[in-house]
């Protein structure tokens, strides 16, 4: 069976009955002494009797940041706030801390002071109240610091290894407070730089980087509430190309389809260097490569074109590159793209910039029209003739086909007026409108 615990002072008031029965056979009660350093419970402070709030709350605890100091505490049941106090904590002894000021009083067992000068130590401590004038003692007092100082920056970074698998490098702490060190990499001393990755230790290695390529790297301390350093000194590392290594994947930028016309063209990094690529396609995406099927065809160029068939169906393809070394190293496949489809049109127009007249004969010049990206390529012209203005390619009563952006015209009648137009012809023998109209008399 369990039984109720006597608190202390009922203890010692029991024994005194009993010595006084023995000495005089009447029951007279002593008055209990209080042990020094012992808590008091409910009942024992005459300002408070019955006080629910006999102990401070537990499990303070105070957490310093850059931006504020969080304190949190455990919550008593029979608490409806708390009160918490600062003061300045100028030294590390218990004596050290200047008077306290309430700083707050909040109905939470959580607190976050944002308004305490940086860089500057304080001491706290809270206390519990009820709504019926009970107050609790005072936690014992925990100190937290706003703290925006940044750590010293770590000293003498130097480059360790360099290997297939990475470049790894070491560094000395810079005798400061850093609990973390955060490395970055550059691909030039000028250029962003990049986060590799962070440790506790005094050594990392970046297995991540591209293999040949030189990076620029240098390391940062972090101290517990964030603050990071100033960088370190810069050293420059590669990761080692071997027979093995693999390339990036090619980058495919361009893919259009005009009418028949497919092209494609792509960027590769040249750190690895690359003997060949493989196209490929399917009207999946991702692109299958592992599909023999799907293999469209092989160039030494970053780039590939064909004609393909005017079925829409060409238009459901996606396509893929992969590039592989001379020793037979494929990378991964390209992000897998479907060309953008543009309806065939004619190639653009020119027009003469010089006509000229001779002994029976015409000598006719014209610019030679600039082509888009993607269009068939301008392959000739067709040179319309009539004795009457208003030249059509109906009713021209003499044409003639070439490939050069000038013609001489002969056999002409002298004092005969001659009027002439030209039309531009790609390589799928669309015409384009034709020219300005011009005109020229030959002489006798």
């Amino acid at each position: 069976m369990n039984h109720p615990r006597l608190r202390p002072a009922a203890v010692a008031s029991a024994a005194a009955v009993v010595i006084a029965l023995g000495l005089t056979g009447t029951a007279q009660a002593a008055t209990p002494a209080t042990p020094a350093g012992s808590a008091q419970r409910i009942g024992d402070d005459p300002d408070q009797p019955d006080n629910p709030l006999y102990d401070a709350p537990e499990g303070f605890y105070v957490s310093s940041g850059r931006e504020s100091v969080s304190l949190s505490w455990g919550s008593l049941s029979a608490a409806t706030r708390y009160e918490v106090y600062r003061a300045e904590a100028e030294g590390t002894e218990p004596d050290e801390v200047g008077p306290y000021s309430l700083l707050a009083t909040v109905p939470t067992s959580t607190y976050v002071d944002s308004d305490g000068d940086a860089d500057v130590s304080y001491a706290y401590k809270i206390r519990a109240l009820d709504d019926a004038g009970h107050v609790s003692p005072y936690t014992e007092p925990i100190r937290g610091t706003r703290d925006t100082v940044a750590p010293f920056a770590p000293r003498d970074l130097t480059l360790a290894r360099e290997d297939a698998r990475g470049v790894t490098l070491t560094w000395r702490t810079g005798d400061s407070d850093a609990v973390k060190y955060v490395l970055y990499r550059s691909e030039s001393p000028n250029s962003r730089r990049v986060k590799v990755g962070s440790t506790t230790s005094l050594t990392y290695r970046d297995t991540k980087g591209d293999p040949g390529l030189m990076y620029s790297y240098d390391v940062v301390g972090v101290d517990a509430v964030g603050n990071e350093s100033r960088p370190s000194n810069l050293v420059n590392g590669t990761k080692t190309v071997t027979d093995s290594t693999a390339p990036k994947a090619p980058a495919l930028g361009n893919a259009q389809l005009v009418g028949k016309r497919l092209s494609l063209s792509w960027t590769q990094s040249p750190y690895v260097p690359v003997s060949s690529y493989t196209v490929y396609r399917s009207k999946t995406s991702p692109v299958d490569i592992t599909a023999p099927a799907n293999r469209v065809a092989t160039t030494t160029r970053p780039e590939y074109t064909a004609t393909v068939s005017e079925d829409e169906g060409e238009r459901d393809y996606y396509y893929a590159v992969v590039a592989t070394t001379q020793h037979s190293v494929d990378s991964a496949a390209s992000t897998s793209v479907k060309p953008t489809y543009t309806a065939p049109r004619p190639p653009s127009a020119t027009q003469f910039y010089e006509v000229k007249p001779g002994a029976g004969s015409v000598r006719l010049s014209w610019y030679i029209p600039a082509s888009g990206s993607g269009d068939p390529a301008v392959t000739g012209y067709r040179l319309y003739r009539s004795t009457q203005p208003d030249v059509t390619k109906d009713n021209a009563e003499f044409t003639h086909a070439t490939s050069d952006s000038a013609y001489l015209d002969s056999g002409l009648t002298g004092g005969t007026k001659y009027y002439y137009r030209v039309a531009t012809v790609d390589e799928d023998g669309r015409e384009s409108a034709l020219s300005p109209e011009v005109s020229a008399t030959p002489t006798s």
